[in-house]
């Protein structure tokens, strides 16, 4: 599986990096995903309603894999690169 496009942007949310959506394979879109800055490290949140998460992986290695070009993309829109 690859990320065949990116569409974050910067949110004016507390703690929230970037907002936006990622597509998968030219397949799959996923809404509502967020780049988090946590206590001691940055993560990803992933859309939920009322009963819990919606969306979310199942593979730990797919997770840091999509976490680790998330991370990269905000980088290289930080506007001091």
């Amino acid at each position: 599986m690859f990320i065949s496009a990116i569409n974050m942007y910067p949110s004016d949310q507390p703690n929230v990096l970037l907002d936006g959506e990622i597509i998968l394979n030219h397949c799959l879109i996923i809404k509502d995903i967020q780049l988090i800055q946590g206590n001691y490290r940055l993560f990803l949140n992933f859309p939920q309603n009322e009963t819990g998460r919606t969306t979310y992986p199942l593979n730990k290695y797919f997770y840091n894999d999509l976490l680790s070009k998330i991370i990269e993309y905000y980088k290289q829109l930080k506007p001091d690169n």
